[in-house]
């Protein structure tokens, strides 16, 4: 008859040919002081043999819970569940559960959440936050818990042991722009909604379109959604002969709200009007037309940060947080064209991507 006996430590130890003293050290999470390759075989011999830890236990031994939370602005937005998704393919291998924190993007919410984890004692923090800073951390910091934040721009590393990976908006908003210029738009809009990157987003768009000589126009949506899109597109489609060739939103959903509210109106699109988005969703691709948007790596960065996250935890990574940045890419789709009547053979050439990691244009 097969056994039913649950491997243990000492099964682990004895097939990894270590200490019990090893296994439990690495296993829980404090293995500073174990060679790398020593960890290595040991999660080896505890996966080849289901090993599977006692959580209570390892909880009570590190005074810290076996939980890593993804604290984000908004769980409804489709851009999360795939970030959240990904830290978790990463962590659950390693004994680790994964609580989703929601803040509407509001500071005393992400304020709250913190206080929160801090109080659960959580082992890691995953956080994309539209206003907390270091000042907020700095009580997760007091009791040694990890924290990996996902940027909207540009960081430089710093002293504490805050690890931030960052897309730089301003770069994607103005390579967005020049293609637009490229294809030949002068009058291209831009729709933002308060909040997360807004600031750097705009800031490309408008360099994009001084650098070209053209003059920037910013509205803004009550938030990022379809509705809202919807609302301020119908807005400017009311111009009438004074409307914008193209509408960049900061957002996948807007975009929805968007061609929503040109194809109501009768807009042929991309003839009469073009659309772009930012966050490259899954809709996206079967939207009729196709949007054009930007893959901005949310799902590496949920991979990245859990590795990032257990390698503090583990002790294999100490001291000064990294700053890294990840890569993007524009993915050329059917809801952009050149204007309907444009016939100039002088537009503006597109501006070359920068090398981001990932090709320029992808479908």
């Amino acid at each position: 008859m097969k056994s039913t006996r649950k491997p243990t430590q000492k099964d682990v130890a004895t097939h990894a040919g270590v200490s019990q003293a090893a296994v439990s050290s690495v296993l829980s999470g404090d293995a500073a002081g174990i060679r790398p390759e020593v960890q290595e075989r040991i999660r080896d011999s505890a996966k080849a043999l289901n090993y599977v830890p006692n959580r209570m236990a390892q909880a009570l031994k590190t005074n810290r819970s076996m939980m890593i939370a993804c604290i984000v602005p908004d769980l409804s937005n489709p851009f999360y569940p795939p970030l959240i998704r990904a830290v978790q393919k990463v962590v659950e291998p390693q004994g680790y559960d994964v609580i989703a924190l929601s803040t509407d993007g509001s500071g005393a919410a992400e304020a709250r959440m913190i206080e929160l984890c801090i109080d659960r004692r959580v082992a890691g923090i995953v956080g994309v936050f539209f206003v907390a800073t270091i000042r907020e951390l700095a009580g997760a910091l007091a009791a040694d818990i990890p924290v990996v934040r996902y940027e909207s721009a540009p960081k430089r590393g710093g002293a504490l042991p805050v690890d931030d990976y960052y897309v730089d908006n301003h770069q994607v908003a103005s390579a967005l722009t020049a293609q637009l210029i490229g294809l030949g738009h002068r009058d291209i809009v831009f729709m933002a909604s308060p909040g997360g990157p807004e600031r750097a987003r705009i800031g490309g768009y408008s360099a994009a379109l001084v650098a070209a000589g053209l003059t920037p126009r910013v509205v803004t949506a009550p938030s990022y959604s379809i509705d809202g899109g919807a609302a301020i597109a119908a807005e400017l489609l009311a111009e009438g002969s004074g409307r914008p060739t193209a509408i960049m939103c900061a957002d996948d959903l807007l975009a929805c709200g968007t061609i929503r509210a040109c194809q109501t109106s009768g807009l042929s699109l991309p003839q009469d009007m073009s659309v772009t988005g930012f966050n490259n969703l899954a809709m996206t691709d079967v939207l009729n037309p196709s949007l054009t948007t930007v893959s901005l790596g949310q799902e590496l960065f949920g991979q990245l940060a859990g590795e990032r996250l257990l390698a503090r935890v583990r002790g294999d990574v100490e001291g000064p947080g990294e700053a890294v940045a990840l890569p993007y890419a524009i993915v050329d789709r059917a809801s952009t064209a050149r204007p309907r009547g444009d016939t100039s053979s002088s537009r503006v050439q597109q501006a070359s991507l920068p090398d981001t990691g990932i090709s320029g244009n992808a479908s």
